[in-house]
């Protein structure tokens, strides 16, 4: 009678494959992290440009910048006031006829959309009778899971980053008051925004 030799791995064998597995987790988990700071980050500037470019359209077309809303857009619309006005998306443009995200002073409006988990705060400046709508604008968006905020200012071309902690949202306080002629962001702390740098 032949008795069979069982054949299997070795105990070193399986102690160098899980070495292997444990040093690649190791290298894998820190980069798969920064991927998604990377993302939600990503969305947060993409958001803060697209807000800058319908800031612009809306003052091609009326000659003055706009005060963020999120309804749907009025029949008519009031002046826009100086205050940080915070909207968190996910919001689609909004319309006459369908709720979402916009800007607008009484000469008119323009839609914009707001990607999830990020929140948006938008301030103008009012020059003051008979003229009441912005004639300035600061943009800050960070996403809630994203390590770091972005600005725009319209006195400036520049894109604008800062630190920001990570699972906290955006508040009225990380919103400066905007001030028309000057560069509002640029090497400033404001709130939980920590040092904005040009891009």
């Amino acid at each position: 009678m032949r008795i069979k030799n069982s054949e299997g791995f070795t105990l070193v064998e399986l102690l160098i494959v899980v070495a292997i597995i444990a040093i690649l987790g190791a290298i894998a988990i820190p980069q798969f992290s920064a991927y998604r700071f990377r993302a939600f980050n990503g969305a947060a500037n993409s958001d803060t440009r697209n807000l800058a470019t319908s800031e612009e359209a809306l003052f091609t077309d009326t000659q003055a910048y706009g005060e963020a809303a999120s309804a749907v857009i009025p029949v008519t619309t009031g002046a826009a006031g100086a205050g940080p006005v915070l909207i968190s998306g996910p919001k689609e443009p909004a319309t006459p006829f369908v709720a979402g995200a916009y800007i607008f002073n009484e000469r008119g409006t323009f839609g914009f959309a707001i990607s999830n988990g990020v929140t948006i705060g938008v301030t103008g400046t009012s020059p003051g009778a008979p003229e009441v709508n912005n004639t300035a604008y600061i943009i800050v968006a960070k996403h809630i899971a994203g390590n770091s905020c972005y600005g725009r200012d319209s006195d400036s071309t520049s894109s604008y980053r800062a630190t920001h902690a990570v699972g906290t949202a955006l508040v009225a306080g990380d919103v400066p008051a905007s001030v028309a002629g000057q560069d509002d962001l640029l090497g400033k702390t404001i709130g939980n925004c920590i040092s904005f740098t040009a891009q």
